[in-house]
């Protein structure tokens, strides 16, 4: 599914542009779609892990570290250097203190920024919700070796998730930002590469009332920050996720796929860095779109070739091949 993550970092990155569609952030609804995809990924990473291992749960941390944690720290030192040069941004507002150097390090820390005012200076503003992630992936092996705690934990999410749509908690806070009320959405992630009626069931559920939420907020004067996006990124999101999942592997189209998908998280990474990289040129504001999305393309592709796939290459261990159909499915998902 390279091409549609390609295709919702871009969205993600023309939202911080100021671009809205439909008076609606694109960037939000392309992060709940992430987290979809997210849930997903990792469910069938799981799924297939080596047996033959010690500790399955430490495999899967330092593959997703493989994953995650080269790129990041390449447009972290881009950030950090273009900061130094003197770049502006509210993110960039301030001096920063050593906390603020360990939570761009560690990502995690950011998701919180709005108890801590981390967002004062955060060196790639969207890594807040890779912070997100980052928290899933330490659950994974725990939830989804146990299932009853993963229905306990998705009951729990769901209801925190439903509290804040209500405006009982904050309905950007825990309806977006945090785990604890988007957890249901990774939770819902996870069922879609199973084939059993009790999840078919679920996520059929899930993607009736989320319509049904959606039209009711679209007809009425209801929308809170981001009520509508989130809704909708889960209506979009599900319907978008079966349709890849059943294109065929094979041939142009999977390489289409596999390009586009080594390009994504970079754009998703540097698209800040490429924004600031143009203010310098004395280029900004919406019109630019065209241009950070070349420049964070190019960017990306330099930083997979020259970092990632070296470094994937040498530390990633390769998943099992059992078949020529698994073959393929099993190379994709250890790109994930």
């Amino acid at each position: 599914m390279g091409l549609l993550r390609l295709v919702l970092a871009s969205l993600v990155m023309i939202s911080h542009l100021g671009i809205s569609i439909a008076g609606l952030n694109p960037g939000v609804v392309s992060v709940i779609i992430f987290y979809l995809l997210s849930g997903h990924v990792v469910s069938q990473l799981w799924a297939r892990r080596p047996q033959h291992i010690h500790s399955p749960s430490l495999w899967f941390y330092k593959d997703r570290l493989w994953r995650i944690v080269p790129l990041y720290m390449v447009a972290l030192l881009l950030a950090i250097s273009l900061w130094w040069a003197g770049a502006q941004s509210p993110f960039i507002g301030r001096v920063p203190h050593w906390q603020d150097w360990l939570a761009n390090i560690l990502i995690m820390p950011l998701n919180y920024y709005m108890y801590t005012g981390q967002d004062a200076f955060t060196l790639l503003p969207p890594a807040w919700s890779l912070g997100v992630e980052l928290q899933f992936y330490l659950l994974v092996p725990l939830l989804l070796s146990r299932p009853r705690l993963a229905l306990v934990s998705a009951l729990l999410s769901l209801t925190v998730f439903v509290l804040a749509q209500c405006g009982v908690l904050n309905t950007d806070i825990f309806g977006y930002r945090l785990l604890a009320g988007v957890g249901i959405v990774f939770l819902a992630g996870t069922l879609l590469g199973r084939n059993d009626r009790l999840s078919h069931g679920c996520l059929v559920l899930l993607w009736l009332s989320s319509i049904i939420y959606v039209v009711w907020l679209l007809n009425g004067d209801r929308h809170q920050p981001y009520n509508t996006e989130v809704a909708l990124g889960i209506v979009l999101g599900l319907p978008l996720l079966v349709a890849f999942l059943s294109f065929p592997r094979q041939g142009a189209w999977q390489t289409l796929q596999r390009r586009a998908g080594e390009l994504s998280y970079g754009v998703f990474l540097l698209h800040f860095p490429a924004i600031w990289l143009l203010q310098f040129l004395g280029f900004a504001g919406p019109s630019t779109a065209w241009m950070v999305f070349v420049l964070s393309v190019l960017l990306a592709w330099v930083a997979h070739t020259a970092v990632e796939r070296p470094l994937w290459a040498q530390f990633r261990l390769k998943l099992p091949e059992n078949s020529a159909d698994s073959n393929r499915s099993s190379r994709e998902k250890i790109r994930e």
